[in-house]
């Protein structure tokens, strides 16, 4: 036995070298973390139209329709489509429509349409507005 030497076995096993491993980890690591973030920034960039709604109130007419007053904001001179529903008290949809906005000269432009309804309504909204292709 030598001076520099652990008999085998009397201090546990023996120890391995960790540095490179650690450092692979750390990069793949890394490279996930930067995928993730790109694929996240990828997907928020193409949710993203330009276009919001808000809806302003609604009137149930009867129990076959409902009209939405809703507001839509976008760059001048872009047409929409917003997708207006109908719910009923359990808050199931009872009416959909697609209202095809014309292109405006302002950003901000106010509108009132009638939903058509299976049963009678409690509610109505403008769920959502895209641009129209």
């Amino acid at each position: 036995m030598t001076a520099t030497s652990l008999p085998p076995g009397r201090y546990g096993p023996a120890s391995t070298r960790r540095g490179p491993r650690r450092a692979v980890v750390i990069t793949l690591l890394a490279v996930v973390v930067a995928a993730a973030i790109g694929v996240l920034v990828w997907f928020g960039l193409a949710q993203s139209t330009g276009v919001s709604v808000e809806t302003y109130g609604y009137q149930v007419k009867d129990a076959q329709s409902v009209d939405v007053t809703f507001s839509v904001t976008t760059k001048p001179g872009t047409a929409v489509v917003c997708t207006l529903e109908a719910l009923n008290d359990d808050h199931a949809q009872v009416g959909s429509k697609d209202v095809h906005i014309p292109a405006a000269k302002d950003q901000v432009t106010r509108y009132t349409a009638t939903v058509a309804t299976a049963e009678r309504a409690v509610t109505g909204t403008a769920d959502s507005c895209r641009t129209a292709d």
